[in-house]
């Protein structure tokens, strides 16, 4: 089920584009100053936030050849498969929408009104939560601690409350587990300095944070991507303005890359019966490469799907450039943003 492009295929100028602003999301949400800081942590009022909904007029449905599809037909396969990687654009609140609805069907199939003998364990595995936070998480999802103290521990992105509080709501209210799935930040920015080496110096508890060194290196596929993005210079220093010299972007992304397949790894060996559904910017799974690449390589049988949610200026139609980028591609009106 896994979608990956042939080699030496272009990569879309869509996908060009909005992978660096997707960057500039995560830059902005890895700095100190974006982060929830110990002591100057207020978090609004959950009220002052209300998930807007959306109809089919701000989006389109399409397989992986162009065909149109339908949310009914993505639930179906999903059925099929153990991981299922939903791409988004951190910036699109129709993308964030889908991906609620897509949560709340698969688990009402799979989860709420299977069988026993069909039951899944439904898994909501995330991007923005990171590994070295999974007790705290835990700890909310059972009602141990209040929603002020898990926040306030959390690191949670800027856009938290706008876009990922309803998933995790109804996930604590369906009792999903939650996969904090990423690499803590502070040893992306090191690698980003100094390299995958510089991983070698962490403790053994820190390294249970992240994938198992040494990690396995990028693809000649992502290193092309990577040259064709051309931002290594410029994105590195937005991200990390005391850098000087040489700077590592593509192993700071492969330890993203490697360290939320890992995760997911673990989670389908440690739960019978998975169905992990697993939130990224759909960089990490473009063209098959990254995330995927690293999951096939720790379980080389899984089987896996990747749904891509993208503005394109070619809203409703469908553009040729996407074709055969995810196993369905849904398309979101350009004209609805923050």
């Amino acid at each position: 089920m896994t979608m990956l492009l042939k080699k030496g295929k272009t990569i879309p100028k869509i996908y060009l584009l909005t992978f660096i602003y997707s960057w500039a999301m995560l830059i902005g949400c890895s700095t100190q100053e974006d982060t929830m800081i110990k002591g100057q942590f207020h978090p609004s009022p959950v009220f002052q936030y209300k998930p807007k909904k959306f109809s089919k007029n701000q989006y389109r449905i399409y397989d992986a050849t162009g065909k149109q599809a339908s949310l009914k037909s993505i639930v179906y396969q999903i059925g099929l498969v153990q991981v299922v990687f939903l791409g988004e654009m951190h910036s699109d609140p129709v993308a964030h929408y889908l991906q609620e609805i897509i949560l709340r069907k698969t688990t009402d199939r799979y989860w709420n009104n299977a069988y026993s003998s069909k039951r899944r364990q439904l898994v909501l595995s995330m991007e923005m939560f990171e590994r070295d936070v999974q007790m705290v998480l835990d700890e909310y999802l059972l009602n141990i601690i209040d929603e002020h103290h898990f926040l306030s521990c959390v690191r949670p992105w800027r856009n938290y409350y706008q876009d990922y509080h309803p998933l995790v709501k109804y996930a604590r209210k369906n009792n999903l587990k939650v996969l904090a799935a990423n690499a803590p930040r502070r040893y992306v920015h090191r690698v980003a300095q100094q390299g995958q080496l510089a991983l070698n110096d962490l403790s053994a508890i820190a390294k249970t944070w992240i994938a198992p060194l040494p990690i396995k290196p990028p693809s000649e596929n992502m290193k092309k991507i990577f040259q064709e993005l051309q931002i290594n210079g410029a994105m590195m220093r937005l991200a990390h303005k005391n850098i000087s010299g040489k700077s590592h972007i593509l192993d700071a992304q492969n330890l993203w890359d490697a360290t939320m397949a890992y995760s997911i790894d673990e989670e389908l060996s440690n739960t019978p019966r998975a169905l992990i559904l697993h939130l990224n910017g759909y960089f990490h799974t473009l063209s098959g490469t990254g995330i995927p690449e690293h999951l096939i390589h720790y379980r080389p049988d899984v089987r896996m799907m990747v749904i891509n949610i993208v503005r394109n200026d070619s809203f409703p139609e469908f553009n040729p450039q996407l074709k055969n980028s995810g196993d369905f591609v849904i398309i979101t009106d350009p004209n609805i943003g923050r």
